[in-house]
């Protein structure tokens, strides 16, 4: 039987902020490596990691940053964003990285409502904040990143400073050549961490305000899954938690080491795990089904990968662990504003190891079971060799006590949809507000607990199911379709590799009908025509897309996750001109 975590007791003990955590690594292992910076092929152990954000701390606060302050970043390069998030958190200051896509108005706008004292920005960047200098309130002080001759600066463009422009600056060269020894500075859990931009894709993006807790919150039960010997792979943004947060901050707190590159890559994918050794990588939507694509070889399970968090499991989940030889599909729930709340284990190999054994690393598969279930309940721990539910996110971590309310406002029952709340167990794990939006976070918080957009239910052992988000449901003939069940179904024609679907306004009525975009996998023909007749043939009628287009691929965020709304508008640009 699996031992107990008492997390809200490890909570109170463990320490309570990340910097805290850092310096007990630092001091107990300081020779350890930390960071690998894939781009530059650039390895930091702890006590380099410590002595490069001193430097880069210490010239901060030279500049005038104190304690409570804004630190925006508008960069591509990972070890800029990291290096500079951890000397930010040293001078008490707040990490408020910028979406790195945004220009124009939405720029303005995200740097206004932030109002930094300081904006880190790639060199290649600065046409961008030239193009806003007039919009700004409060131009901030520009730390200015050029990169290296040897430097893989994606989609570049020189720019320089607009001779016109009244900003001051200073080159990062120049930031990290401070000096390199400790702040005196405490942090403490109520000291607010950071501002993570929600992706704004209907109206304004949303600054949600985190307290050092918060991390603290995200971290602890990420951590009870990672050993110090762990490696994590990330190739994800620095500006949402996903790479900021679960990857880096995640393995800081555990001790452990990862590997970094500033973007994905389907065929370099591999090569780079082999390069650091991985044990640990996130896999984001369309990520799982680029790496499927690519050829098929004698040696794809001579690898290094233990545990790969899909998120959201796809259906393809059994056959590339069986490929890969991943023992585990990890599951979970979080959100910007929660941080973690659920989580769980697919066992793609129930009685054996799929990971060999010369690369394993860390806890034993048992170990990593035990841990699990000690953290949750059995039921966070299923069998993939049999089918797993769609929309599977495990059990609640304990520090969040979930409901599920139905239409009613009651309590739906079991196997019931019906809206996510989470109440929180502990002081300030949850998000501190919406920044500046004083309105929106008391719609998204009362009483106490947050009510994300999210549909769900909960079975008799009392794990958990996601459904879609609120607005993901498609109302068709009375009723309540989700599109990820739309999709699931599209996704099991043998053609397909993957779908989006979403709703556009009914022809009649004042209902929705279905619209999908499908990928078919390399070499693959077939026609729109072809499809419609096979989802007669195959689907409900209630779930038929009314609407079905081919393409070639998908527009995708920077982590990964489908932009459904460029498809919507493309498709009813589409239809107006028809008609």
């Amino acid at each position: 039987m699996a031992h107990k975590i008492d997390l809200v007791k490890e909570f109170a003990e463990d320490e309570q902020t990340v910097l805290e955590k850092w310096n007990s690594w630092c001091a107990s292992a300081g020779t350890r490596n930390f960071f690998y910076y894939g781009e530059q092929d650039r390895q930091f152990t702890y006590g380099e990691f410590d002595r490069y954000t001193n430097q880069i701390a210490n010239t901060l606060q030279s500049l005038g940053v104190r304690k409570g302050d804004k630190i925006s970043l508008l960069t591509k390069n990972a070890l800029v964003a990291v290096s500079t998030m951890l000397a930010v958190w040293k001078c008490g200051a707040l990490y408020c990285p910028i979406n790195s896509r945004i220009t124009g108005d939405l720029l303005a706008y995200v740097i206004n409502d932030t109002r930094p004292t300081l904006l880190v920005v790639d060199q290649s960047s600065l046409s961008f904040v030239n193009d806003v200098a007039d919009r700004l309130n409060h131009p901030p002080h520009l730390i200015i990143h050029q990169p290296a001759r040897d430097e893989h600066d994606f989609d570049a463009v020189s720019a320089d400073l607009s001779p016109a422009s009244t900003f001051r600056s200073t080159t990062f060269e120049e930031v990290v050549a401070g000096t390199n020894g400790n702040l005196p500075l405490v942090i403490g859990p109520r000291d607010f961490s950071s501002i993570i931009y929600t992706s704004g894709t209907t109206g304004h993006p949303k600054g949600v305000v985190h307290r050092h807790a918060w991390l603290h919150n995200l971290c602890l039960p990420l951590s009870v899954m990672t050993h110090p010997d762990d490696v994590l792979y990330c190739d994800l943004p620095m500006y949402h938690i996903g790479g900021a947060f679960s990857n880096v901050t995640r393995a800081l707190w555990a001790g452990a080491s990862i590997g970094v590159w500033d973007r994905f890559s389907p065929k370099e994918f591999w090569p780079r795990i082999h390069k650091t050794g991985a044990s640990i990588t996130l896999l984001l939507d369309v990520m799982c089904d680029w790496i499927m694509q690519q050829p098929e070889t004698p040696t794809d399970r001579e690898n290094s990968i233990i545990r790969a968090h899909m998120q959201p499991l796809p259906d393809q989940h059994c056959r590339m662990s069986q490929r890969f030889g991943f023992d585990f599909a990890a599951v979970g729930y979080g959100s910007t504003e929660l941080g973690m709340g659920f989580t769980g284990l697919v066992d793609e190999f129930v009685g054996e190891q799929g990971t060999p054994e010369h690369l394993w690393k860390g806890y034993s598969k048992e170990q990593i079971i035990d841990r699990v279930i000690g953290l949750t309940g059995a039921a966070a721990v299923v069998d993939g060799s049999s089918e797993v539910p769609k929309g599977f996110m495990g059990m609640p971590i304990a520090s969040y006590e979930p409901s599920v309310i139905g239409s009613e406002g009651a309590c739906a029952g079991i196997g019931e949809p019906g809206q996510l709340a989470m109440l929180p167990k502990l002081p300030d794990i949850l998000f501190a507000e919406y920044h500046n939006k004083p309105e929106q976070t008391s719609e998204a918080v009362t009483g106490g607990q947050f009510f994300p957009s999210d549909i769900v239910s909960m079975d008799a052992n009392g794990a958990y199911y996601f459904k879609d988000r609120k607005q993901g449901f498609i109302r068709v003939r009375g009723e309540n379709v989700a599109a990820t069940v739309v999709e699931s179904e599209l996704n099991k024609h043998e053609q397909i590799s993957h779908s989006a679907a979403f709703a556009v306004p009914a022809e009649q009525g004042s209902e929705d009908d279905i619209a999908a975009y499908v990928v078919l996998h390399d070499g693959e023909d077939l026609t729109p025509a072809e499809l419609h007749q096979w989802c007669q043939e195959e689907m409900a009628k209630f779930m038929l897309p009314k609407h079905i287009r081919i393409a070639d691929s998908l527009p995708v965020t920077p982590t990964m996750k489908i932009e459904k709304y460029k498809l919507r508008e493309r498709l009813l640009r589409e239809l107006r001109d028809l008609g």
